[in-house]
């Protein structure tokens, strides 16, 4: 996190309500990326179950933070909330009960949306897709019809073992993350239902960054990941879809 005095206390509490019904256990690591403002003072006052905090003392970015934070765990999985954003009492406790269906090495599900008071955004909510495999989820994401944010639960084994969130990245490093897991042919579990409130603000970074409501946006940073990974695409994806994907990107 980095300066999230306006926001962050709503977003430990959040997770210090979170329900498990004694089934598993869970700890709720985070990471100052040096802030600025009074953010650590307001961690520092916390005393909230499960919550360890640590802060870097140098600015890195988002990546740095979040692989830092899997460096000071031994969770065997791994789920990611960014500062301003509330997850829901259940959502835990849901992933958790599918991580048996089939041992899946990630799973995701929906979120809603709200303003910087938690009202909720009529017409803004994000809803999944159960995949058939890993090539019509990549197919399906370079053309601009599915993207990932930290709605999703990762095995720890397989985020260690595709390089965890790149450090290069500022801005879309979520769907990154979830495109080198496809690669790998993995597909991710579909759970049904809202996991937690993701909150628009005038200092999201995706506002920032001009890709909030952006689809011209997306089409460029989608681009630049398919400059990065287009040789495996093209040997992994069949004929049709690789034209689909660059028909998509080429196009005024």
């Amino acid at each position: 996190m980095f300066n999230a005095g306006k926001f962050i206390h709503e977003c430990l509490n959040s997770v210090s309500l979170l329900v498990t019904n004694n089934r598993f256990s869970f700890e709720h690591i985070l990471v100052d990326d040096c802030s600025t403002d009074d953010s650590w003072k307001i961690i520092q006052k916390c005393r909230f179950p499960h919550l360890r905090s640590f802060r870097l003392k140098e600015n890195a970015g988002s990546s740095n933070a979040r692989n830092f934070a899997v460096k000071k765990t031994d969770a065997h999985y791994l789920f990611f909330l960014d500062q301003d954003d509330v997850i829901f009492q259940n959502s835990l406790q849901l992933l958790c009960e599918h991580t048996n269906a089939g041992n899946p090495e990630w799973l995701y599900g929906d979120f809603l949306r709200t303003d910087k008071n938690l009202a909720y955004q009529l017409g803004q909510d994000y809803y999944g897709f159960q995949f058939k495999n890993s090539k019509d989820l990549l197919c399906s994401i370079f053309s601009g019809q599915h993207f990932f944010q930290q709605n999703c639960l990762y095995r720890r084994h397989s985020f260690e073992s595709v390089g965890g969130f790149d450090m290069r990245i500022a801005i879309y490093q979520d769907l990154d993350l979830c495109i080198r897991f496809a690669l790998t042919g993995h597909v991710p579990l579909y759970v049904p239902g809202p996991l937690y409130a993701h909150r628009f603000h005038e200092n999201n970074l995706s506002k920032l960054y001009g890709r909030e409501n952006n689809p011209r946006a997306h089409k460029e940073d989608l681009k630049s990941l398919y400059e990065t990974y287009g040789i495996s695409l093209r040997s992994m994806l069949t004929s049709r879809q690789v034209r689909k994907i660059e028909d998509f990107l080429t196009e005024t």
